[in-house]
């Protein structure tokens, strides 16, 4: 099918107003967070050009653009709050970005089954908000809460703030809607448990749109909580930080928030500011929260574990101030796409340069990974500016600094340390899903595996229209 008549294709489905082409609109939505700072192979000829961004407002219209693609064999890249931070909104093929934020409807909230059937475009602080008056809360709570959707935060698994209470978001996904690409539409039994054969709705969980879209889901949701205990405690080490956490959750404490950081003087990029803590030791965050008397009791048994391991209680408004502001970062960001009036893909950058990682790892491995990690980025001339755990003890952070910029040794480095936490038993990626980013590590990371995740691929979508370059797939 020619250019043309795709487009005429697309005015007649979607009408005027729900189809641009325009060059402003296609190099705002060329890539979500992504940076090309960010070090990987092919990064630099690595080209995002969308043809067309198609706004849904329905499963019937998404039905529509998924059997025009396929008649058509042009891709389809679906496309939430655009603050995913792997690519997996890139556009390497060219192709329709869809944005789904057009299903925007919260269907139905019920507090008497604690659920919530909300949209894949649903912003996942709106729902917040509506949930709210119910007595009611979402238990994903990610640094992105302004800006993610619903359907962006299924699609890459994400994690957030409350994950070590309430797990990540595809852990309280309990039914999902989704259009295949044959443009039938799946939808499964939204019920905690269900012993039916293959979970079906667990396809699409991390699977960054390759297997289907999603165009709903019912989530599990919680009561909100009638108390919260918030904590800020310094250590003398990494290590002391870290041995309390593990004691924690050996005792079967259940914190909402964990957060360990150890902050090391960096070159900084533009617009990082100055560090939040470096003090030579470590910095832990926790709250506590629920039913008071159980919030107060975790509490008072955590605070006998960290002073026992020579934590020091720092000023609780220490602790509210770092509650309070944890969606500042969304917020900048919204503000800065708005002004820069481009993807991040495509905004000019300059040394130094960033890159992180969130490796899940057995927790017995988690300081041996953490001495491993510092040697092997100061052999590759790498600075690290900070380590941390977030949530439980298995999951560790890095975030490494090239101070001259794009010299090749951050994505060697970068690709070092993965292979370490892979070779230690753990996994690459616990937070924000794959995209481009990492797609050349799944073979390393999956084996054999990969091969029935690409015959999956190929037997749902065999034209391999949906987000193709992504996942490795």
């Amino acid at each position: 099918m020619q250019e043309d008549e795709v487009h005429q294709r697309l005015l007649a489905l979607l009408g005027p107003e729900g189809v641009s082409w325009d060059e402003a609109t296609l190099r705002r939505y060329a890539s979500d967070a992504l940076r090309p700072s960010r070090a990987f192979p092919g990064v630099e000829t690595l080209v995002s050009r969308p043809q067309w961004v198609a706004r849904p407002r329905n499963v019937p219209e998404v039905q529509g653009l998924v059997r025009l693609a396929n008649e058509a064999q042009v891709p389809l890249i679906p496309f939430g709050g655009g603050s995913g931070l792997m690519g997996g909104a890139l556009s390497p093929c060219g192709g329709i970005v869809v944005d789904l934020k057009g299903l925007d409807r919260v269907r139905r909230i019920s507090p008497e089954d604690r659920t919530a059937t909300a949209e894949a475009g649903v912003v996942l602080q709106r729902l917040e908000e509506q949930l709210n008056p119910a007595g009611l809360m979402l238990g994903h709570d990610p640094w992105t809460l302004p800006v993610a959707t619903v359907g962006g935060a299924i699609s890459t698994n994400s994690l957030g703030y409350r994950g070590a209470q309430y797990g990540s978001m595809g852990q309280q996904v309990l039914g999902i809607e989704a259009v295949l690409p044959t443009g039938e539409v799946v939808q499964t039994r939204a019920v905690p448990k269900s012993s039916t054969g293959v979970s079906l709705h667990q396809l699409f969980i991390g699977a960054e749109g390759c297997l289907g879209l999603v165009t709903a889901a019912t989530l599990q949701v919680f009561p909100l909580p009638e108390h919260r205990v918030l904590q800020a405690v310094d250590f003398p080490s990494f290590e002391a930080g870290f041995g309390v956490i593990q004691e924690m959750f050996s005792r079967g404490l259940v914190p909402a928030l964990v957060e360990l950081g150890e902050e090391f003087e960096t070159a900084l990029p533009p617009g990082w500011g100055r560090q939040r803590h470096v003090a030579g030791g470590a910095q832990l965050f926790l709250a506590f929260e629920g039913i008071r008397e159980i919030a107060q009791a975790q509490a008072r048994l955590a605070r006998r574990v960290w002073q026992r391991a020579g934590g020091a209680r720092r000023d609780p408004r220490i602790a509210r101030r770092f509650w309070e502001r944890r969606h500042d970062a969304a917020e900048r960001y919204l503000r800065h796409i708005q002004e820069a009036g481009v993807a991040p893909y495509l905004q000019p950058w300059q040394p130094p340069v960033v890159d992180y990682l969130h490796v899940a790892l057995p927790a017995s491995q988690v300081l041996e990974y953490r001495r491993r990690s510092l040697a092997l980025a100061a052999a590759a001339g790498l600075q690290v500016r900070e380590c941390g755990l977030w949530n439980r003890p298995e999951l560790f952070s890095l975030v490494v600094v090239d101070a001259e910029g794009p010299t090749g040794r951050l994505g060697q480095g970068m690709d070092a340390l993965l292979a370490l936490a892979q070779d230690l038993g753990g996994s690459m990626e616990y937070c924000h899903g794959v995209g481009v980013r990492l797609a050349h590590l799944m073979e390393r990371e999956h084996g054999a595996g990969l091969t029935a995740l690409r015959r999956i691929k190929h037997a749902l979508d065999p034209q391999g229209i949906l987000n193709p370059g992504k996942l490795a797939l």
